[in-house]
């Protein structure tokens, strides 16, 4: 899926490094299998109205974009950044045990607002692990970090069964224990020690390194996947709480956040023998355009009576809109972007991303009670100017070429 250094340039590859880093994916990604479907229902189950939910799931988003760079700069200079992943796992299970607090709104955002930097890097981190073993050792990206899909499968899963036997009211305590559970395996991840410098020989210096992180190219298709992913905004906010509202149960819906996750899945399994020779701006450009269709037809679905199983066909599209638009990012860091910058260049990625989803987030609550299912237009709109832009990325290539 991605490129790898040439066979001469391996490294001998610590015992088991795609199985461990595997786990770590599949502990790490179990808090948002349970979070995204799941929290704006226990915020529901709150009373919080849904401008105060947009808020609650907005606003760390802000947070995120400041602290993931931050933290992926971090491990960049660190002995070895699986440490700062396990620090990070540890603060977050803490943080999250003041969920149980009775809190009201207030409290319950500036709780969410605590756990954001130590959560929300935790992904970003096992990226660079995993890409350093590309680079290091030829490991296969796609069959690591496909774990942390499944994972996302079963959790959100097995929580809707779990969820509608217990209430809403479990959803911190599920919380909690997915967080100590990736505390938990962090420690099972591969210690590689410093990430790698560039050799005094190597044709790209320190300076080259830099100058990769602002190419107009790669600034280009860092705002358009951004934008991309953005366009999910809406359907993360308000999906659960817009299938409950027209009688979905929450074992269906749980079902509905599964099958978007199978075809995620299948899309990471199938990526580099169906999109593997694409140049990512391409790839990015497919995904747009399937996101584009995926938004369009969304709010058209119950009206047309065509139920679950039109949802379910719909969910499947995430296999283009997000994982297509995800793999594309990382194909243009692994092939642009040098190893000893590459925490950052996830750090970035994580910046333009979260920029974009945490102001979409914020206007999702106030066009939800505007517009109600129908704000899935404005995604459309999102989705083109993504594509639009992954376009003048390539162009931009093209030409820097």
């Amino acid at each position: 899926m991605i490129a790898a250094a040439s066979a001469d340039t391996y490294q001998e590859k610590p015992p088991r490094f795609e199985l461990r880093v595997a786990l770590a994916y599949f502990a790490i990604f179990m808090s948002s299998g349970l979070h995204l479907p799941y929290f704006p229902l226990w915020l529901e189950y709150r009373s919080l109205t849904p401008t105060q939910i947009a808020i609650v799931l907005s606003m760390p988003l802000f947070v995120r974009v400041i602290a993931a760079p931050l933290v992926s700069m971090l491990a960049d200079r660190s002995n070895d950044r699986a440490h700062i992943l396990s620090i990070a796992t540890a603060l977050a299970a803490i943080v999250a045990a003041f969920y149980f607090v009775p809190f009201g709104f207030i409290g319950i955002l500036i709780v969410s607002l605590m756990l954001a930097p130590p959560w929300t890097s935790q992904v970003p981190l096992a990226d660079t692990i995993a890409l350093s073993g590309v680079r290091r050792y030829g490991a296969d990206f796609a069959r690591m970090r496909v774990w942390g899909s499944i994972s996302f499968l079963l959790t959100s899963f097995v929580g809707g069964i779990f969820i509608q036997n217990v209430g809403e009211h479990i959803i911190p305590w599920a919380l909690m224990g997915t967080l100590i559970a990736a505390c938990v395996m962090s420690f099972v991840v591969p210690r590689i020690g410093k990430p790698r410098r560039l050799s005094p020989l190597s044709d790209v210096d320190i300076a080259d390194a830099g100058r990769a992180l602002r190419r107009p190219a790669f600034v280009t298709f860092l705002i358009a996947t951004g934008i991309t992913q953005a366009s999910h905004a809406y359907g993360y906010s308000f999906s659960a709480i817009y299938w409950k509202s027209i009688g979905i149960e929450e074992t269906m819906i749980g079902t509905l956040w599964s099958i978007s996750v199978v075809a995620e899945v299948i899309m990471f399994t199938c990526f580099r023998r169906l999109f593997g020779r694409l140049h990512p701006a391409k790839v990015l450009m497919i995904g747009s355009t399937v996101a584009m269709f995926r938004w369009a037809v969304f709010p058209l679905i119950a009206p047309g009576g065509l139920g679950v199983t039109g949802f379910l066909v719909v969910q499947s599209l995430h296999a283009f809109s997000f994982a297509l638009s995800f793999l594309g990012m990382q194909k243009m860091i692994a092939l642009t972007i040098p190893e000893e910058r590459g925490g950052t260049a996830q750090g970035l990625s994580t910046f333009f991303i979260g920029t974009a989803l945490a102001i979409v987030t914020m206007a999702s609550g106030p066009l939800y009670s505007a517009t109600g299912i129908y704000g899935f237009y404005v995604m459309v709109v999102l989705a083109a100017c993504g594509l639009t832009l992954a376009n003048v990325s390539l162009k931009l290539e093209q030409r820097e070429a």
